[in-house]
């Protein structure tokens, strides 16, 4: 087993000396290459290697002694050292049998750095042994380029002037005057004590964001016709109370049409049904609104421009069943408002118009109405006439109240009135006031809303906004927000009939918003753009999941909401009823 171990040995030495032989042999031809082609490199080694012996001998260790002098073998030693070091590897002393001392050398690597660092050489055992060390620069070269790289780049820092243009349109933007009015809010909270969350705001944006999302109204159907809805206002839009799928819409006159068009029109169209309408209704005056009978599923009626009110039985003929008189003491004015209101055996047309009167028509008699209120209201400007009539553009009823209601006015006010009332004069105290004509009002019917947030009405006007108010307060008329966010006339706002913190509103720029209070007061989750066209009117389906919106050119638009959108958060809900609470 010894002879066995030692014989390997021996071949394994025999190698080794064989090796270092043809090393040997192979740097001799280099050398006498290099001192052919590089006579000028070789002397400035030359003269580098008695610079560092001479300096390393003026100033000897401790533990070293006096080298001597360079020999022919130690400048070749040297030569090869460097060459080698330039081709990214290490060497100990080879031909001199005295130990080097250590050296402060530059070594160049491969991409082009310069590093100092200091070689450590060992002692050699044997004058026979080579122990070549070799490192692998390439292996980490990229590593090192970029950690270089980065440690020499510069950051220039950039400074931009901005002009005063600049600052005048970031200050009159949309965008920043919401910010300014959300954080100015804030920080006069603070100011009086109050305490203040400053993350609140943003971490509700960024959950809104994320989890309520920008597709909440998408497109599902559109419908138009190109002989009765074309150059024609939409004007009203109702959803049928008895088939889910079917709605009415009623236009004004096609001004460029002909003398031979049909003046108004009111068409019922059906999802299921989209090349035409399911049926047309005509009359000889434009029809400012429209309405399906509760009780009576073939039942349309119409309030027309010139203060009539007629009916259509879908049974029958195109034409009104049955109409008031002009001369009946009814309206002189158009009909805006046009409701239905008790119960299946004892009902009554109600309908409001801005010449200040409401009245309580009976299907069964339409030559003249059954009672006529004149609203009426204190006059502001003027002492002579204490008394002011009352010009509505809209009007609202609670779910369930035939007596209470609420009309919108052109003076920007809002008046809760009686029908039954000891007189026919109605003095009605206005809520806080629009800027501008109101445009339509809601208010919430959702199963789902606590009483606190059924008493919320709303309302839109040409002034660009939208308030909510809350109909229960001790003076009836408390505005608890204002929304601002379109740029052109509001011209209607509808509830959500299943969402009790969703709503709509449609604006002169064709967009459709939708906010939810409880996510957010200031800005609405969702800015749909319809088109270019002013969006006029709107109405919610009753399951709340789609919404039918007509624009100033007869197109009416089916857009689908979201199974996000239509998610109720209940904590979020309570704490919008807490913060109703706080407001009163």
């Amino acid at each position: 087993m010894n002879n066995n171990y030692q014989d390997k040995q021996k071949l394994l030495q025999e190698k080794k000396e064989k090796i270092a032989r043809l090393k040997e042999e192979q740097m001799r031809q280099q050398l006498q290459i290099a001192s052919v082609r590089l006579p000028q490199q070789i002397t400035q080694v030359e003269e580098n290697a008695d610079s560092n012996q001479s300096s390393h001998q003026a100033q000897p260790t401790q533990n070293q002694g006096v080298i001597a002098p360079p020999q022919q073998s130690d400048l070749i030693s040297l030569y090869l050292q460097t060459k080698r070091k330039k081709l990214g590897f290490q060497t100990i002393e080879m031909y001199s049998n005295n130990p080097a001392p250590p050296q402060t050398e530059v070594m160049t690597i491969e991409f082009g750095v310069q590093c100092d660092f200091e070689i450590q050489q060992q002692k050699q055992e044997n004058d026979d042994q080579v122990i070549p060390i070799m490192e692998n620069v390439r292996r980490d070269s990229r590593k090192k380029r970029e950690i270089l790289q980065s440690a020499e780049k510069v950051i220039e820092k950039v400074e931009k002037n901005i002009s005063m243009e600049e600052i005048n349109s970031i200050v009159q933007s949309q965008s920043f005057q919401r910010f300014f009015s959300r954080s100015s809010k804030t920080i006069e909270k603070a100011i009086h004590g109050g305490e203040v969350d400053v993350l609140e705001d943003l971490m509700n944006t960024q959950q809104v964001a994320q989890e309520i999302g920008k597709d909440n109204l998408t497109k599902l159907l559109s419908f138009s016709d190109k002989v009765y809805t074309e150059n024609r206002v939409v004007t009203s839009i109702q959803w049928s109370p008895t088939l889910p799928n079917t709605f009415l819409a009623a236009y004004s006159q096609n001004e460029e049409g002909s003398i031979t068009d049909q003046v108004g029109v009111v068409l019922l169209w059906s999802l299921q049904l989209k090349s035409r309408p399911e049926f047309y209704c005509f009359a000889n005056s434009p029809i400012t609104s429209a309405c399906f009978h509760p009780f009576s599923p073939n039942v349309v009626l119409g309030g027309l421009y010139n203060g009539q009110v007629v009916v259509w039985d879908l049974r029958a003929k195109h034409t009104p069943e049955k109409r008031s008189t002009l001369n009946s003491g009814g309206h002189s004015y158009p009909i805006y408002g046009l409701s239905i209101v008790g119960s299946q055996n004892a009902n009554n047309v109600i309908s409001s118009s801005n010449d200040g009167r409401i009245c309580i028509w009976n299907l069964a008699q339409l030559n003249q109405p059954q009672k006529i209120i004149d609203l009426k209201t204190k006059n502001k400007q003027q002492t002579t006439n204490p008394q002011v009539e009352v010009n509505s553009t809209c009007m609202v009823f609670p779910q369930g109240d035939a007596n209470n209601f609420y009309v919108g006015a052109e003076d920007g006010c809002i008046y809760k009135s009686k029908l039954h009332q000891n007189t026919n004069e109605n003095i009605v105290i206005p809520f806080e006031e629009h800027l501008a004509p109101v445009s339509g009002i809601s208010l919430n019917s959702s199963p789902q809303a606590s009483p606190i947030i059924s008493n919320l009405l709303l309302s839109s006007s040409f002034d660009w906004t939208c308030k909510l108010w809350n109909t229960r307060t001790q003076s009836d008329n408390k505005c608890l927000a204002t929304f601002e966010c379109s740029e052109d006339y509001v011209y209607d706002v509808q509830w959500n009939g299943q969402h009790p913190s969703l709503f709509s509103t449609t604006d002169g720029e064709g967009y459709v918003d939708l906010w939810d209070l409880s996510y957010d007061l200031e800005a609405p989750i969702t800015r749909y753009k319809s088109g270019n066209n002013s969006i006029n009117k709107s109405q919610w389906s009753k399951d709340g999941t789609k919404i039918a919106i007509g624009d100033s050119f007869g197109e009416i638009q089916i857009l689908q909401l979201s199974q996000k959108a239509q998610k109720v958060d209940h904590e979020r809900l309570a704490k919008l009823e807490q913060w109703i609470k706080s407001e009163k």
